[in-house]
């Protein structure tokens, strides 16, 4: 390159940094002197302000398409710490019109801790009355913040509250773990249920407003909007009125029902009660209302169908004879004799009547304990662990639900371990009939029956089948897996399926009988030390080709027969729209 064409190129580059400062310079001379006197202004009155715009959490549905929840608009009052000029006049007044202690706003902003520029949130869901006071004094109320925001709506109150969940406000431990997944401070996010579970789907991603603001803290003009994106919709297996049935049946006893399709785990009811109202939780939960839940002697928040582990009792007899029958100990036409008791080394084991003769079907449909205590000592205390967690028992079934019990299925190390006792006979002999040691929850039976009723697949009990955009495309469809197979050669399942049958055509269960719906299933009467005895029944229908499973339990009432069996009866009437036949 000859110095000619240099100096050419140098000339050409210094001539457009020149021009780049006059842009530069002319931009400067525009902002400080032409617009000078108004951007002065907008710095010593106006502000800009970013406020965060709370999307609309996704829809649950249930299996039909009903929706179980909805989203409405509600007044939100906030304070902007780093806005908040006069605190002393402020907080006084916007307590007085939101009729709460001052000390208890001092308390939300100083949680804030290094936030000033986030909205600390005093109250959701406030009263148009009370909105009105506040705007009408917002010059004297800088800092002072009124936003509308969506509000969960949980249509049908109590029904179904254990498996929907409740919101709550974000804790500073979840705050830090999720803020980079888009969560903010707050805001209320799922704190149980499927709520919690699913709350990443659900919750939506939030907007933004960049607004102009006076020195009142008044917006003047929205300059850039960012709309929120509503969360994903859930649909559940749960079918509203087999729900609405569950719970009607089981009434203001305490106790829990699971309905559930054995094939593929899929819940098709999930009732607990006492329940709770998860529209107490929807705006934030009053100190008072929350102290109420906790000290109830009832325990509304305990969802006994996950979490509540109770004595089987004779279900567990179901267990007792897949041991028996897979060890070859027994078949159909093995023959006992009960005088009404079990005599253990002179130690008197008492049954609930003389059944005399009597084959093992027999023993099944009448639930004799003489014929499981007979079978229960060559069965043995290890043989009965073994089959149990074969079950699935003493095990969680990975329901998408949070807290689920394992219960327990003792044996000789077991109580070695834990109780430093040694295992007695008599602890096998209660162990065959579901009492001692044993717990299990609703849900545990529910998916032992369901593996009576499919063959021997541990199907994976769950509540959300499909998570779908708002617009309704799909995101992901939800199938768990089965978790294991109880391996059973298919005369054991024959047999077992017989017996089951037979307590409902001739047995326990015979008064729960439904015209053109064949039922299966097993009674129980656990003895516990609270009271009375808890009732079970856990059936399933129809007994050729099985698609629903129901377990009910009923706490300290008495018989299962009486007290749990009627449940699953008018449960499988709804589910398969079967009327109920007449009174005579």
């Amino acid at each position: 390159m000859d110095r000619e064409v240099f100096e050419r190129r140098l000339t050409t580059l210094l001539a457009v940094i020149a021009g780049l400062f006059l842009v530069l310079a002319v931009r400067l001379w525009q902002i400080q002197i032409v617009q000078g006197e108004y951007f002065l202004r907008l710095a010593d009155e106006n502000r800009l302000r970013i406020t965060s715009v709370v999307p609309p959490r996704g829809l649950i549905k249930d299996r039909r398409g009903r929706p179980l929840t909805l989203n409405r608009p509600a007044f939100t009052v906030s304070i902007l710490p780093t806005e908040l000029r006069h605190p002393e006049q402020v907080l006084p007044e916007v307590a007085r019109k939101l009729g709460m202690p001052v000390p208890e706003i001092i308390a939300k902003i100083d949680a804030a801790g290094d936030r000033p520029f986030e909205p600390v949130r005093l109250r959701r869901d406030v009263p148009k009355e009370a909105i009105a006071a506040l705007e009408e004094d917002r010059m004297d109320l800088p800092g002072v913040l009124v936003q509308v925001e969506p509000v969960r709506d949980y249509l049908y109150g109590t029904l179904a509250a254990h498996l929907l969940g409740y919101l709550g406000e974000i804790n500073d431990r979840d705050l830090a773990a999720l803020r980079t997944q888009g969560y903010e401070a707050g805001e209320l996010i799922g704190k149980d249920g499927i709520e919690r579970i699913y709350d990443r789907f659900v919750k939506g991603r939030h907007g933004q407003i960049q607004a102009e603001v006076d020195a009142q803290g008044r917006p003047l003009r929205v300059i850039a909007k960012i709309p929120p994106t509503t969360g994903d919709t859930l649909t559940l297996g749960i079918d509203l009125d087999v729900q609405k049935a569950a719970e009607d049946a089981l009434g203001s006893r305490v106790g829990a029902v699971v309905a559930m399709d054995p094939n593929d785990g899929a819940i098709v009811a999930l009732a607990s009660h006492p329940a709770f109202d998860p529209n107490l939780f929807a705006t934030g939960i009053t100190t008072t209302a929350w102290t109420r839940l906790l000290r109830d002697p009832l325990q509304p928040l305990l969802d006994r169908a996950t979490q509540g582990g109770y004595p089987m009792g004779s279900v567990f007899k179901i267990v007792t004879a897949t041991a028996a029958l897979d060890l070859g100990l027994v078949n159909t036409d093995t023959r006992f004799y009960c005088p009404g008791f079990y005599n253990l080394g002179g130690h008197i084991f008492h049954d609930h009547e003389a059944h005399g003769n009597l084959n093992f079907l027999e023993g099944i449909a009448q639930s004799c304990n003489v014929v499981f205590w007979t079978l229960a000592r060559p069965v043995g205390p290890d043989n009965l662990a073994k089959y149990a967690r074969m079950y699935g028992l003493g095990q969680t079934t990975g329901v998408d639900l949070v807290q689920e019990s394992a219960g327990v299925i003792p044996d000789p190390s077991w109580k070695a371990r834990v109780w430093k006792e040694p295992w007695y006979a008599g602890d096998t002999l209660n162990s065959a009939v579901g009492q001692g040691y044993t717990l299990a929850t609703p849900i545990q039976v529910a998916r032992l029956l369901a593996a009576v009723a499919n063959g021997g697949r541990l199907v994976t009990p769950h509540l959300v089948t499909q998570i779908t955009t708002p617009q309704g495309q799909l995101v992901r469809r939800v199938a768990p897996p089965a978790t294991g197979e109880v391996r059973l050669n298919p005369q054991t399942i024959a047999v077992l399926r017989a017996g089951l049958a037979a307590v409902v055509t001739r047995g326990t269960a015979a008064s729960i009988q439904i015209p053109g719906l064949a039922v299966a299933g097993k009674t129980g009467t656990a003895e516990n030390p609270h009271g009375k005895p808890h009732a079970w029944f856990a059936g399933y229908a129809p007994t050729d080709s099985p698609r629903l499973v129901v377990v009910a339990l009923v706490e300290n009432v008495g018989f299962g027969a009486e007290f749990a069996a009627p449940i699953v009866q008018r449960v499988l009437q709804v589910a398969f729209d079967v009327r109920p036949a007449p009174h005579p």
